[in-house]
């Protein structure tokens, strides 16, 4: 799961790490994730400036997140359900 937010708007506490990947897109990806664990918290799209994608599974109350896609819906797995007023999209948001 992954979630859209304004740069400005997460603030993280410890040490962290980085890596850099090429998205399908071709896009640079920077994923930030915990040096200790190895769990991605969060990652930095290089294309869209201002924003950062968060893992919200690493926030501490989850109880207000509510998906409104879901992406790759091609490649996931025949038991995922997908809830009846949430978009499900094939490949990736263009």
């Amino acid at each position: 799961m992954s979630m859209i937010v304004p740069e400005a708007s997460l603030h993280v506490t410890g040490r962290t790490k980085t890596f850099t990947r090429i998205a399908d897109s071709g896009n640079e990806n920077v994923g930030v994730f915990c040096p200790n664990c190895g769990v991605r918290i969060y990652q930095i799209p290089k294309h869209i400036q201002g924003v950062l994608v968060l893992k919200p599974g690493t926030l501490d109350d989850t109880s207000w997140v509510k998906p409104s896609h879901f992406v790759w819906m091609s490649r996931a797995q025949g038991w995922v359900p997908v809830p009846g007023d949430v978009q499900a999209l094939d490949g990736q948001f263009k």
